[in-house]
Parts: C-alpha cells; sequence; structure tokens
C-alpha cells in the first residue's frame, strides 16, 4: 500500500547549500576516478568521449571530432590527486583507531561493523578517504529490524544483532534543516537520496531511486512518479519507513535526535557545509592533464622534419636511399625543421605542474632524503602537517560521536572516545635531512635567526637550550 501525496515542493528539492557544493564534489569524484570518469571502453575495447570529456580535455577551436577523439585517447591522465589522498589517509591511519574507555559489547562489534565483516579500522578509513576529498561526509548509524523476541542487552548479544555503520557520501544528503539547542547547531531533519538495482522479473535488473526523510525517532521512504496527470508525484513508501529507536523492556522507544553524524575533514564554512582541502590539487591535476596533452601532440606533429620542394613541376617525389632527387633550375630542396622553443617551453611547464604536484602530495613526507632536492621549506611542510592533524582531530571526533550512538541503541551510558595516532609527523620532522635544509635555508637568509629558532624548538631538532 503507497500514499500518493500532492504538494508544491517535492521530497526531491535540492537545497542551495547543496547545490552550491555540488559542483566542487562532482570535481573532485572525476579527478580521483581518474580518466574513466570521462572515457567510456566500450566492449570492443575502443574508448568513446562521454559528455564530460570536454570539461576536463576541451576540443580545440578547429579540432574535428575524429581528431578530438583520438587526441583525446592518446592523452595519459596522471593520477597524481588519488595517489595523495591514499597516501595522506595511508598515514594518518597507520596505526588503526585507537578506542579509549570503549565498553566490551562495542569492541567486539568493531570486528564487523557495517554488518558485513568490515572492520572499524577499515570503514574509518574508507570514511576518512572520502572526507579528505569531499570535505565531509556522513555516516548513519542504524540497527537491524526490530525482532520481538530482542529486549535487552543480553538478548541482542545472544541473538547476534548489532547496530551498524553505514557511509553515506554528502552527494546523497540533498536537503537538511537545524534548529538552535542552547549554542548548538542539531539536525531537525534530513532527505538522503539513494540508487537501489533492484530485480525485475525472472532475470532483468532495474534501478530505483529512493528519497529517505530521516526526523527524530523516525525515517520515511518516498518515491518520485509521474502522476497521471503527467505532474511528478511523491509516494509514500511504508515498507520502507519505520521508528528509529531502540528496545527498552520490549518495547520501541524513539531517539529524541537523529543518528547522521557528519564526518568533516576540510575547511568547514556551515552546517554540513565545507571546503574540500585538497581541492587545488584535483584542479592542478587537471591542468597537468591539458598540458601534458598539449605537449604530446605539439611533439607528435613535429618530431619528424618536412620534405620542401621549391620549383618543382608537380610530380610525385620518392624519397629512400637509392632515389635521387632532381632539383630544377632555380629551384631548391630542403628538410624543414620546427623551432624547438616551444616544445621546449611545454615541457617546462609540464615539469613545473609536476613539482608542484610532488608538494602538494605526500612525497616529501614519505621521502625526507629528497627536501633537500626538491627545496622544500620547513614552513610549507609545517602548513601541510597542520591540515592533517586538523583533519585527523576532526575527524576523531565524528568517530567518538558514532560510538555515541552505537551505545544508545545498546542502552550504554557511554560509547568512550576514537583518537588517532599523528605521532608521525613529530618523527618525520626530526630527522637529520630537515634540520640541514632549515640550516641552508637561514644561511640564504630565507627564514630569520628567531623563526629558525622558534621552528627548531618546536620539532625538537635541537638539544637542550641550544642556540645556534
Amino acid at each position: 500500500m503507497s500514499l500518493i501525496l500532492r504538494i508544491t515542493t517535492l521530497i526531491n528539492y535540492e537545497c542551495n547549500a547543496y547545490r552550491r557544493q555540488l559542483p566542487h564534489w562532482r570535481l573532485v569524484e572525476d579527478v580521483y576516478q581518474g580518466d574513466s570518469a570521462w572515457i567510456d571502453i566500450q566492449p570492443d575495447g575502443t574508448a568513446k568521449a562521454t559528455a564530460r570529456a570536454r570539461r576536463y580535455l576541451p576540443q580545440m577551436p578547429g579540432e574535428s571530432d575524429p581528431d578530438y577523439q583520438s587526441r583525446l585517447v592518446q592523452s595519459h591522465f596522471s593520477d597524481r590527486f588519488g595517489q595523495a589522498v591514499r597516501d595522506f589517509v595511508g598515514m594518518i591511519f597507520n596505526n588503526g583507531v585507537r578506542l579509549v574507555d570503549v565498553p566490551h559489547p562495542i569492541r567486539e562489534h568493531w570486528h564487523s561493523l557495517d554488518g558485513d565483516r568490515m572492520t572499524g579500522d577499515r570503514l574509518c578509513a574508507l570514511l576518512g578517504m572520502r572526507s579528505l576529498r569531499l570535505g565531509h561526509t556522513f555516516c548513519l548509524i542504524d540497527f537491524p529490524t526490530a525482532n520481538d523476541s530482542v529486549v535487552s542487552l543480553a538478548d541482542t548479544l545472544i541473538a547476534g544483532r548489532q547496530p551498524f555503520w553505514s557511509p553515506i557520501s554528502p552527494m546523497q544528503v540533498i536537503n537538511w534543516r537545524y534548529h538552535m539547542v542552547g549554542n548548538r547547531k542539531v539536525l531537525a531533519w534530513a532527505v538522503l537520496r539513494s540508487q537501489v538495482i533492484e530485480a525485475d522479473g525472472t532475470y532483468g535488473e532495474s534501478e530505483q531511486t529512493y528519497y529517505c526523510l530521516l526526523r527524530p525517532g523516525r525515517f520515511d521512504t518516498y518515491q518520485v512518479v509521474k502522476g497521471r496527470d503527467g505532474k511528478p508525484q511523491q509516494v509514500h513508501r511504508p515498507e520502507k519507513s519505520g521508528v528509529m529507536g531502540r528496545r527498552v523492556r520490549g518495547r520501541l522507544v524513539p531517539f529524541k535526535a537523529i543518528p547522521l553524524i557528519c564526518l568533516y575533514g576540510g575547511d568547514r564554512t556551515g552546517f554540513f557545509e565545507s571546503n574540500p582541502t585538497l581541492l587545488s590539487m584535483a584542479k592542478l591535476n587537471i591542468s597537468h592533464y591539458q598540458v601534458k596533452s598539449d605537449h604530446r601532440q605539439k611533439m607528435h606533429y613535429c618530431c619528424f622534419p618536412s620534405p620542401v620542394r621549391v620549383g618543382g613541376d608537380g610530380s610525385d617525389l620518392t624519397l629512400g636511399p637509392r632515389s635521387v632527387v632532381d632539383v630544377p633550375i632555380g629551384g631548391a630542396f630542403a628538410w624543414a625543421e620546427p623551432n624547438a622553443n616551444s616544445l621546449y617551453a611545454s615541457r617546462q611547464e609540464v615539469q613545473d605542474i609536476e613539482q608542484e604536484l610532488n608538494f602538494l602530495g605526500a612525497d616529501f613526507l614519505v621521502k625526507p632524503s629528497d627536501r633537500q632536492a626538491a627545496m622544500t621549506s620547513i614552513i610549507q611542510a609545517t602548513t601541510i602537517e597542520s591540515e592533517l592533524y586538523l583533519f585527523a582531530s576532526d575527524f576523531a571526533l565524528g568517530i567518538t560521536e558514532c560510538l555515541s550512538w552505537h551505545a544508545q541503541y545498546l542502552g550504554l551510558a557511554n560509547g568512550g572516545r576514537a583518537e588517532l595516532d599523528t605521532q608521525f609527523f613529530r618523527d618525520l620532522s626530526a630527522d637529520p635531512q630537515l634540520l640541514q635544509v632549515l640550516v641552508q635555508m637561514r644561511e640564504r637568509e630565507d627564514i630569520t635567526r628567531e623563526e629558525l629558532r622558534a621552528v627548531a624548538q618546536r620539532k625538537h631538532l635541537l638539544p637542550g637550550d641550544d642556540d645556534r
């Protein structure tokens, strides 16, 4: 049974904050996926440009479609952005998530936190990867369908039922409202959009779009369909709706809040709003793709000299080691070679972009011996380290809130807290190569004596109170 509602604004409405952030999310996700996001590989192995291809590799004026298609296939996309995201998340979650004062039942659930044997450390790393590249992400703490035989925590453990964590992309949370509780912003409701592949007949499949309205203590699912009058209408799906709460003495008590947690990983700009931390690197990766494509095209057309004949009679000319070129009186024959200045300039631009990508990536963190060669300054290194510190601390707060909701489902007093080990930053910055770079910067007067001393003391590079 379903209920059809005819209202002006439907459940699929996207709020202004969502629409404002969506272009950045699409860009970042496309760059993270790589050129497979704008090139389709056909069953016969040929490549075909999608509608988004010209956004990332523009078609030049006067360039025919076949020539553009050929250039697109020959252009190589370097996965610098995606590799940087994986490197950063790998370093932050290198030692897993440290659980502090977390009750034993939740520690047991940590071994299969998503309800499908994914450990908590791995799930948090996946959430962290999405949060770092998009600016924030979400996690919904849910519980299996209620069972009347389960009335206590002991029954829950015996039945093997437990809360599970569902990662939700910010691209799925299309609308929301909040209200003020004291000086805190608390989520009032949110709409989640999801595409689900469902069985269609015996062998077929069909994609269905659902909209889930989350409110304190309840979730309701809708679909938007075309009515008899041809206008879109939203249809309530009661079989996919219900109460969100926990069992207390056999009675399902609704929650007074919504167990949807926002895990921020970027520059937080508002409620459910942020700037992706590595957005500039994603854009730079696209620039590298475009400039390198241009450079390879120049090489393709300029790598061979062109024969030039002056005063010929128009007949075909055969060139080869055993052929003779007859030049008429007053005529000439020569090989014309292009000027290499353009090739050199474009190659230098490619190298400059690659150097900047190397700096924005994790190379200087994982290869301390390369710092001197790359002329990486400690001031710049400290800036990136600070970004990762902020990400780790904000993300740990989000995981702690997830633990709190997990505990509420189980009727526990608290869920403890989560910590991320970032000790590798301090260990890495105390290496001799870094000290050598500092000293060289002081010799070149790139930094003052006071700045050198302050940084060295903060990084524990000098023993005691050495005043060098």
